[in-house]
């Protein structure tokens, strides 16, 4: 008997054609984590789809799947929000491209994350909203590495262990997951990304904060540089691949 799942909210992270008639769409979904399910007919649908499987948008999808191992198929979705504001400003779009690949490179099928989900919500509606969007992605890249198990460590250095001084600067190492003092620094060469103390206080501050309160983070010019490229660089270190997409890192 097939299963089903119903009613479940999903942001449509990638949809690409399958013959003539179908389309197969990538979710990412509350309760779930990220499904992949095959729309029929999408390309003929007059009502059931259209306009809905527009990447970012948000859905209330509904699936059924004969086997574990068989690909889901998508048999309803209704609209939430369609994120209109990204599609509108080429900015906001290349921004929330960013956010989609590094969705699609941290999950894995079905590997339900709820706090990933919301942090993805709150992050296309910041987008939408034309809020800043160099500001929103480093947001984002914080929490994304916390809800998958990769929190930048700045709280102590990761060599010797010293926990971390207030005010003092210091260089973030990708291999390690975080800070090196300039102790263990002057004792070899590691590669990585210098941070001020400024950026390594508001990283951390940061990592303290539920999604819902993210908007109240301020984040200055000099260290919103500094921790995109500490987060980017990091990114690159744990994907094990260039992000295709950075190049789309929206101007000052």
């Amino acid at each position: 008997m097939p299963t089903l799942c119903a009613a479940v909210p999903a942001v449509v992270l990638d949809c690409l054609d399958h013959g003539e008639s179908d389309k197969i769409v990538t979710f990412f979904c509350r309760d779930i984590g990220k499904l992949s399910a095959i729309a029929k007919g999408a390309h003929r649908s007059k009502k059931r789809f259209v306009n809905k499987l527009e990447l970012f948008s948000f859905l209330q999808i509904t699936c059924s799947q004969s086997a574990p191992d068989r690909l889901a198929v998508l048999t309803e979705a209704d609209l939430i929000n369609g994120f209109i504001g990204l599609r509108q400003a080429f900015t906001a779009y290349q921004a929330a491209s960013i956010v989609r690949e590094f969705i699609l490179l941290a999950s894995g099928e079905k590997q339900r994350d709820d706090q990933l989900f919301q942090l993805l919500l709150w992050t296309l509606h910041a987008l939408n909203n034309k809020d800043g969007q160099k500001a929103v992605i480093a947001l984002f890249l914080i929490k994304l590495f916390d809800c998958i198990g990769y929190r930048p460590d700045v709280s102590l250095c990761q060599r010797c262990g010293t926990p971390w001084p207030s005010g003092q600067q210091g260089l973030f190492s990708p291999l390690t997951g975080g800070l090196i003092c300039p102790v263990c620094l002057a004792v070899g060469e590691t590669g990585g990304r210098r941070l001020s103390a400024g950026t390594i206080q508001t990283i951390a501050m940061v990592q303290r904060q539920p999604p819902t309160r993210l908007n109240r983070c301020k984040i200055g010019r000099a260290v919103l540089t500094e921790t995109l490229d500490c987060m980017h660089q990091y990114g690159r270190h744990l994907f094990q691949r260039e992000l295709t997409s950075w190049k789309w890192l929206p101007p000052d």
